[in-house]
Order: C-alpha cells, then sequence, then structure tokens
C-alpha cells in the first residue's frame, strides 16, 4: 500500500482502499519517531511507493476501510467506541457512561466476529469479543478499521472485519499531558513524553481515570405501550476506574530495524444490572500486561525479513450476587512468534507469513485450564498494473487453532477511473472459531457445547470513491451471507446451551464525506457517514425466520462540522440511530430512535510551547430516556473539560 498524504492542518476522513487506488497522487507523511509503519525506509516501485516491511492498515490494500486520526478531535475526550462511531459500517454498543463496557459491531456481524487489535497484535478473551474501554483513550494516534470478511489478512475471527488501535508516538523530546474533570464525578489525568535511548526513541505515557457514573434517568416500565408513566431514577453501583502505562521503542541499529512495546492497564467497575432488576453489590475487575518485540532488515535490495515475538498476560474477577458470595476468578493469555518475508518485483511485493501461537484461561468456570495452539501460514501479493492504474490485491491465509483448520482468502481490486476519482471491488470468505466460553463455559444458566463448528461467512462489496481537490467522497454497497452462526437456544433443566443454528444474510450501503471548504478563513471541515444495514435470519423457527438481526440499526448517521479560526476552535456533531429490535423475534417495540447532539469549543492560549483549553458537552439536549441495545439506560447531558499542555504545537479542533 501506498503512504498517505496529509498536508498540514488538512483534517479529512481518510479510507484505505481509496489511499491504495490513488497511489500515484500519494506523497509520504512525516514520520513519527517510534511508529515502526512510518519511519521505516521506503521501496519505491513504478507509480506508487510501498514500505517494506508493510504496516498493519496495508494488509488489505483494496478492502473497505477507513483511518480515523485522533488528531482530527485534538482535546476532545473521545475514547475509541466514540472515535469508532465516526465510521460508516460500524455500530458500537456503549453499556453506560466512561468506563463501562463498549463493544464494536461491524455490517451486523458480533463484537466476537471482529478482530480487535493493538498496533497490530490481536486482543482477546475467553469469550471471544474484547472491550474496547480498557484500551486508554489518552493513547490512541488513530483507528484502522477494516469492513468485510478479513480473516486471510487478519487471521480467523475476522468475519465482519477488523479494528487495529494505533498508539501514539512522537518526536524525541516532546513532552504532554491533560487533565480533565467532567459530570457524574468523572476526573482523568495523563501524561507522556519521548526521550532519546541510544539509537532509539523510546515514548512512554502513563494515565489514569475516574468516575463515580451516578447519573438521573427516566424509567419508562411499560415501553410497549406509548405514552405510559415514567419514573425519575438514578443509577447506582455504576462507577468505574482505569489506570495504564505504554512504553513504545523504536529506531535503527546496525541495520537491523527494532521496535519493542510494553503496555499495562488495569480497571474496576461496577456493575448496576438492569434498571428493572438492579445488582447494588456486582462488581468486575480486570488486568492486561502485553509486550512485543519486532526486528527487521532488509537483507537484499529486494528482501526483507521481519521476525515478530508477542506475549499478553490477562486477568478477570467478576462478582455476581446471582452466582454466589465468592467472586469467580479467570487468568489467561497468549504467546507467539511471527516470521515475515517481503519481496520486490517488477509490478508489486509478495508477503509471507508464518505464524504460531498458544492461548489458553484457567478458571473453575471453564473446567480448570483450558488452551490451544494455533498456526498459520499466509500469501499476499499486492499488484500495480496498467500503467499505475490498477491495483490487484490477492491473499490466502491456512490456519490450525485447537482442533479447528479452515482457510481464509480475499480477492480485491481498484481501479483509477480519471483523476481522484476511482472504483473498488473486493471478496472474500473466513470464519470465526468457537470461543472458549462456548466449548467449556458452566456457569449460572448457561452450558458449554463442546461439538461446535466454527462460524463461517462469504462476502463481497464496491465502492466508488472521489478524493481530490473537493474533499473526499465514498458510497458502495455490500452483501454477505454468514452459515452456523453460534445462538444459545434453551436445553435441559432450564440451562441455555450453544448451537450452530444461525444463518443470516445482510446487506447495505454505506457512505462517507469530508470536506474543508474556507480552510484558511475558518477552518471549516465537514464530515459525515451514513450506513443503511437490512439483515434478515435464513433459518429458525416460522416466527424468527426473515425478521431482522436484533439490536443492528437498520439507519445509522454521524455527522459533524468544525471551525478553527485562528486561536480558538468549536464543534457540533450529530449521531442518529433508528428501527432495531432488542430480540430476534422482533415482536416487541422497536428500541427507540436515538438522536444525540454534541458540541464543542476551544481556546489556544499559548502556541509553543501549547497550551489549549477544550469544552465539549454530549446529549446537549439532555435526553433522559436514552437506552442501548439491551434496554439500560444511558446518560443525560455529559459535560468534559480538558485542559492540554504540549512542548510542541498542537492545533485547538
Amino acid at each position: 500500500m501506498s503512504s498517505i498524504s496529509r498536508s498540514p492542518g488538512r483534517v479529512r476522513a481518510l479510507s484505505v482502499a481509496l489511499s491504495l487506488a490513488l497511489a500515484p497522487l500519494a506523497r509520504a507523511a512525516p514520520a513519527a519517531a517510534v511508529a515502526p509503519q512510518e519511519s521505516e525506509p521506503p521501496v519505491v516501485l513504478p507509480e506508487v511507493e510501498v514500505r517494506v516491511p508493510r504496516a498493519e492498515v496495508e494488509k488489505d490494500p483494496t478492502a473497505s476501510a477507513t483511518v480515523v486520526t485522533a488528531e482530527r478531535f485534538e482535546g476532545e475526550a473521545k475514547d475509541v467506541a466514540q472515535l469508532l462511531a465516526t465510521a460508516p459500517g460500524v455500530s458500537v454498543t456503549r453499556y453506560g457512561t466512561l468506563g463501562q463496557l463498549a463493544t464494536v459491531s461491524i455490517r451486523g456481524v458480533a463484537a466476537d466476529g471482529v478482530k480487535v487489535l493493538l498496533d497490530g497484535l490481536p486482543l482477546g478473551t475467553a469469550g471471544g469479543g474484547v472491550d474496547l474501554a480498557t484500551i486508554p483513550r489518552q493513547w490512541i494516534s488513530r483507528i484502522e478499521v477494516v469492513r468485510g470478511a478479513a480473516g486471510a489478512q487478519f487471521g480467523a475471527g475476522a468475519l465482519g472485519g477488523a479494528v487495529n488501535v494505533v498508539t501514539r508516538g512522537g518526536q524525541v523530546g516532546d513532552v504532554s499531558g491533560e487533565a480533565t474533570a467532567g459530570a457524574f464525578g468523572t476526573y482523568a489525568a495523563s501524561v507522556d513524553t519521548v526521550a532519546p535511548v541510544g539509537p532509539f526513541a523510546l515514548f512512554a505515557a502513563a494515565s489514569g481515570e475516574i468516575t463515580e457514573g451516578d447519573f438521573s434517568y427516566e424509567l419508562d416500565r411499560t415501553p410497549d405501550r406509548p405514552g405510559g408513566p415514567v419514573e425519575e431514577k438514578t443509577r447506582v453501583n455504576n462507577g468505574a476506574r482505569r489506570a495504564g502505562a505504554i512504553a513504545k521503542l523504536g529506531g535503527l541499529a546496525g541495520g537491523f530495524r527494532v521496535d519493542g512495546l510494553a503496555q499495562l492497564t488495569a480497571g474496576r467497575r461496577e456493575l448496576p444490572g438492569s434498571p428493572y432488576q438492579p445488582t447494588p453489590g456486582d462488581w468486575q475487575e480486570d488486568g492486561r500486561v502485553l509486550a512485543m518485540l519486532r526486528v527487521a532488515r532488509e537483507v537484499r535490495p529486494r528482501l526483507t525479513l521481519a521476525g515478530r515475538v508477542h506475549g499478553r498476560r490477562d486477568l478477570l474477577d467478576t462478582e455476581l450476587a446471582t452466582l454466589g458470595t465468592e467472586p469467580t476468578r479467570q487468568r489467561g493469555g497468549a504467546i507467539g512468534v511471527e516470521v515475515e518475508g517481503g519481496l520486490t518485483h517488477g509490478v508489486g511485493v509478495l508477503t509471507a507469513v508464518l505464524s504460531a501461537e498458544n492461548e489458553g484461561y484457567e478458571s473453575e468456570a471453564l473446567g480448570g485450564t483450558r488452551d490451544r495452539a494455533g498456526f498459520a501460514g499466509a500469501l499476499a501479493e499486492d499488484l500495480l498494473l496498467a500503467g499505475g492504474r490498477l491495483r490487484i490485491g490477492a491473499s490466502v491465509r491456512a490456519e490450525r487453532t485447537g482442533d479447528f483448520a479452515g482457510v481464509s482468502a480475499k480477492l480485491g481490486a481498484a481501479f483509477e477511473l480519471a483523476r481522484g476519482l476511482a472504483l473498488r471491488a473486493s471478496g472474500g470468505r473466513t470464519y470465526r472459531v468457537p470461543s472458549f466460553a462456548e466449548l467449556h463455559l458452566e456457569q449460572g444458566l448457561l452450558s458449554p457445547n463442546p461439538d461446535l463448528r466454527p462460524e463461517t461467512g462469504a462476502g463481497a462489496d464496491a465502492a466508488l470513491v472521489y478524493d481530490g481537490a473537493l474533499g473526499l467522497l465514498s458510497v458502495g454497497g455490500h452483501a454477505a451471507v454468514y452459515e452456523d452462526i453460534i445462538t444459545y437456544e434453551p436445553a435441559s433443566l432450564g440451562h441455555f446451551r450453544p448451537f450452530n443454528t444461525g444463518r443470516a444474510v445482510v446487506s447495505g450501503v454505506e457512505a462517507e464525506a469530508a470536506t474543508t471548504p474556507w480552510r484558511r478563513a475558518l477552518g471549516l471541515a465537514l464530515s459525515g457517514a451514513y450506513t443503511f444495514l437490512p439483515t434478515e435470519v435464513l433459518r429458525g423457527s416460522p416466527g424468527v425466520l426473515g425478521n431482522a438481526l436484533p439490536r443492528r440499526p437498520l439507519h445509522r448517521l454521524y455527522a459533524r462540522a468544525a471551525v478553527s479560526p485562528g486561536r480558538f476552535g468549536a464543534h457540533v456533531q450529530v449521531e442518529h440511530a433508528r428501527d432495531q429490535y432488542l430480540g430476534v423475534l422482533n415482536q416487541e417495540t422497536p428500541l427507540p430512535d436515538v438522536t444525540l447532539v454534541g458540541a464543542g469549543a476551544s481556546i489556544r492560549f499559548l502556541r509553543r510551547p501549547a497550551l489549549a483549553l477544550h469544552v465539549e458537552v454530549d446529549n446537549v439536549a439532555d435526553d433522559r430516556t436514552l437506552v442501548d441495545g439491551y434496554g439500560n439506560p444511558l446518560p443525560g447531558r455529559t459535560w468534559m473539560v480538558t485542559l492540554r499542555a504540549a512542548s510542541s504545537q498542537e492545533r485547538t479542533r
């Protein structure tokens, strides 16, 4: 994939697929001192610049993808879930205020079918899905969202797509910090710096946040009968706190490119339960240690080799009143090794990857210690043809995880129709291995099923994309069929057990746009994303067959306008979701439409060193009837005030 150019101060949504289709027009972006993907010397092919070893987002050069840069929201207290909500095809489920569980669905596929990575390293849990709230927001540089079957590039589990959270870097000597105070007893602080360590640059950061989470809301005890009486309630046992630290090392030594990462995060959250059945004593504690070392070298003028070792250790303790007075304790993690080779030839780059990993968890609810080894081999070819106007990407991955084996494949193309206008299309298939919980978890009313099969998915998409002087516009459609979907169904003695009984088709339209008119006069930036996502159940009882999948909004819209004239900045944004059901029977009244309006302002007191104050308000209308996809209340008007200081100049956006 080519590098993506960003002129100084230009803010816009970036499409990975578009940047590839228009590779001849791209220029190299400024390199961060400790970001391995952006600081390695490029290998130049005809009409296109390719960086070797390839960055994680470049694994899928013709896919439907969006890069959300945190720089667009500098100074705003937006976490991973809120940044993801700005991309099309993505639906985020939040279970309350700051620090509470947040998960992501891509193109209708649940969280356990979305691969989540941190700096290219896969995160995981015994249940399969990843809690986005465990990634501190202050570390985010950008989020790379790949939509569609992405298992050939990211491995089994990327059934609906993949999300790669790339953490920040910087230049040697940079120092920055921020302090935040907000509604519902919320406070946060962070500090980071970049220092030289021999031939390397070391980025180090620490952060912490706490919230009481005691917001008021209106409870409708008869939601299926509009106009009924409502009660004013206060959400209790809803607090959360989290702290973390990260260190990234990168540089050249003896002809080798060396990159290292160490990350630690821990948190505790209270679990308030349903508004109809509150749980005032439930809680959860989690922790994660992540480490990685990667070494790369150009062994010949056209051949680059790289090796990576990584490890992850997880902790999860939960106390639920329904399961007794003693907390359930779970320990787990993974360790792996990967070898990659990249060969540059006349019209492209051929990449081969071999990897091995062992993942396991220990818990009484899982029946003791459970682990499984994984092995994978992948090939990817990026070709640039027709004088640089046609880009073809093909990849295949064979994988074995425990007793499960499968093949993922992807083929895509991007063709430049005219200057700034491209047509992109891709198709592929992949699968998801049953999680440890689905295979082994025996807890409460849940029973395991060791006879489960992997879920599979196959689909295709296409889009017409413009990226030129007027900005960016992408409009496309997609369709996919998912087989052997794992669903929990009633079993003996009132228990629920997972079975491969589901089959569904998901299709839709995705659009995103960004432009910067009157940039020099007002610093005006406009952006938006729209998702139309019809879903249909293809297998089930007569009452289920043909219904829509639950908790998948049919329509979702995001729009934002921002100005930054001089030292002042302001923005307003709107999020709207509608037409979704709580259950697969679709018998209940659809969940209420959700419209959230947010606004913010900022002022820069100093340019160098930078000192700025940011104020933002979410849910400006103070709608206290909002609920998540499971009917749990969401907070009303929420405000945050952030004071940010940095040794280098930053924009107030």
